[in-house]
């Protein structure tokens, strides 16, 4: 339920002819791209609403780690900031679209990865226009977070790092590498050495929305230590592959329809997901095609008409 005050005021800033914005966010971790992003929106209009969601909102969405900053103090934080005409916490229970189609703002602020095409188009019959900014900074907080959790994890995993440079430097020369590969075999390389998969370290990658995206296999390296540096079966059970990585950075698009490229053929599990996301081609470095999953995955991308390209094959031939 939304404050009755808050209601008010809004309603005697439109009546007084101003026009009103809308930006939402959880800005847990409050950071520079928050901050231009925040101004970018105080620009385009002149009474400006921002909206931040409660920490169960947030907890339900990201996870029960987050946030790291607890509302009060979020709420605190941006009113400080002197920037935001009204500043309105989101409930948990909120309905979908509830505060938007309340305050019906003149100008809605969102990022690209808020809403799809077709959100946007049913956005804008309920506010004057939807203002659609790019990413104003290189820094993510849930990104941040992940890094700084397993950089410490890492510490306490003996050879980790090795062991992932070890398997990067084996893959290259399996692939007989060399820096004249077009893109983006360089970049998914390149990333290898960010995965935290010492056992096969994977990238996946796409051009998406005017520039190269690029994802890694993800550990959870919040598990025991015992699971860890055994390789259990939870260790494997818990590991995110760098195909679903890429479409959870692709933020909330329908469908995928560009290329998909990895070093690795996807196993039968993500080439499912794949194919309901509309992904067409998919080209990679290696597979192992003496695996059931192998198997499995190729039937499955014959039967949903996905081309799939061996790129080192194409290589040799052309050699």
């Amino acid at each position: 339920m939304l404050d009755s005050k808050f209601l008010e005021n809004v309603s005697v800033a439109r009546k007084a002819g101003k026009s009103i914005g809308l930006v939402q966010g959880s800005w847990d971790l409050f950071h520079l791209g928050h901050l231009r992003y925040i101004l970018k929106a105080r620009a385009l209009c002149d009474f400006l609403i921002i909206a931040m969601d409660s920490d169960e909102k947030i907890r339900k969405r990201k996870g029960p780690t987050r946030p790291v900053i607890p509302e009060g103090e979020r709420y605190e934080f941006i009113t400080l900031l002197g920037i935001a005409d009204e500043v309105v916490i989101k409930a948990v229970d909120e309905p979908k679209w509830h505060l938007i189609k309340t305050v019906k703002p003149d100008v809605l602020i969102a990022i690209k990865e808020n809403y799809t095409d077709e959100q946007v188009e049913k956005l804008e019959k309920i506010c004057g226009r939807v203002a659609v900014l790019p990413r104003q900074a290189k820094t993510s907080t849930s990104d941040k977070i992940r890094q700084i959790t397993i950089a410490s994890r890492m510490k306490k995993v003996e050879g980790v790092e090795e062991k992932v440079a070890k398997a990067a430097a084996g893959m290259k020369k399996r692939i007989h590498y060399s820096k004249e590969m077009p893109e983006p075999v360089p970049g998914l390389l390149k990333e290898l050495r960010k995965s935290t998969d010492d056992v096969c370290p994977t990238a996946a990658a796409c051009f998406w929305h005017g520039q190269w995206v690029y994802a890694t296999n993800q550990i959870d390296f919040t598990i025991p230590e015992y699971d860890i540096q055994n390789r259990t079966e939870l260790f494997y059970a818990m590991v995110e592959h760098a195909e679903m990585n890429l479409l959870k950075k692709l933020g909330k698009a329908k469908t995928v329809d560009t290329p998909i490229y990895i070093t690795l053929f996807p196993c039968d599990k993500c080439m499912k997901v794949l194919a309901d996301k509309g992904v067409k081609e998919i080209y990679y470095l290696e597979d192992h095609p003496d695996r059931n999953w192998s198997k499995r995955s190729h039937i499955l991308a014959e039967k949903k008409g996905i081309k799939t390209v061996c790129l080192v094959e194409n290589e040799n031939e052309r050699e």
